[in-house]
């Protein structure tokens, strides 16, 4: 008699599934962290071509109407604290300091898009401009065409702008340098490193005539604001609220009234900061704009 073995089947065991699964989610997470990390320094390269495209829109303003424009609302047009007859428009207005609260890029007066003035992370870029570079009044803020570098505290003219030239200009009071023109001018703009002695040598620095024309500001992937902290773990200062994203322009007199653009750090933290911003000296965009 021929005995047939009995085939013995076996089952795959708890292990053997624990294994493969963990194997499944190991590869997923590298699948997923590899795609959120070419998501993420694909965002920062838009963010940062986003605000060159705003800085050339805005020199271009500047090179058409010699003024800079207010910030906007929601519709993406300027507030206006006083609006002028239409043969100024644009620019129409003096802007009211305190629009600036929450003030974004005026995409509409800029002929951008909406996409334009919206970064990667679906949120609007701020705009905080000095309101003396925004007015159109008898003067043209941010026009230096008469200003001479040979020039010896020649001064400003009566209504703030450079003296027409009385030549010679050397030695001479019927001139304005530049540097009298730029003086107390634009934005402080600070990195936050060094305390005092750091902010004394700050990017911009509008007592010595560095200010910035203006500051333009993409508050990153987590949208932290000056009111609204990162929140894990509990809040805490962090840099990115010295932006003055949600309360109204003043101008900067001390490191607290300085806008910062620290080291990219995505730590939470109190040396949180991953804002992008733009910053520019009121001489770079003049010259930017040939005046």
């Amino acid at each position: 008699m021929i005995l047939q073995k009995r085939k013995k089947t076996q089952g795959i065991s708890l292990l053997e599934i624990a294994i493969v699964l963990l194997i499944i989610g190991l590869a997923f997470g590298m699948i997923f962290s590899t795609t959120g990390a070419l998501r993420d320094g694909q965002q920062r390269t838009t963010v940062r071509i986003q605000l060159e495209t705003i800085d050339t829109a805005l020199a271009n303003f500047v090179a058409q109407y010699k003024c800079l424009p207010c910030p906007a609302d929601a519709t993406g047009r300027e507030k206006l604290l006083v609006v002028l007859p239409p043969a100024t428009s644009p620019p129409s207005g003096a802007c009211d300091p305190a629009d600036q609260v929450n003030g974004v890029v005026p995409w509409v007066t800029l002929g951008l898009s909406e996409a334009d003035a919206t970064d990667p992370w679906a949120r609007r870029i701020s705009y905080r401009v000095d309101p003396i570079l925004t007015a159109p009044t008898a003067i043209a803020p941010m026009d230096m065409s008469h200003c001479d570098p040979s020039s010896s505290l020649g001064g400003l003219s009566v209504n703030g702008a450079c003296k027409t030239p009385v030549l010679p200009c050397t030695g001479s009071a019927g001139c304005t340098s530049p540097s009298e023109f730029l003086a107390n001018k634009g934005l402080d703009v600070w990195d936050g490193l060094n305390g005092a002695a750091g902010w004394a040598v700050r990017q911009n620095n509008r007592s010595n005539g560095t200010g910035a024309a203006y500051v333009l500001i993409s508050h990153g992937a987590d949208g932290a604001t000056n009111n609204s902290p990162p929140p894990i773990p509990p809040p805490v200062v962090t840099l990115e609220q010295a932006n003055f994203s949600d309360r109204p322009l003043a101008l900067p007199v001390t490191q607290a009234n300085t806008y910062r653009d620290a080291p990219l750090n995505d730590v939470v933290g109190i040396n949180h900061f991953d804002d992008y911003l733009s910053h520019p000296t009121i001489m770079t965009v003049l010259t930017k704009a040939n005046l």
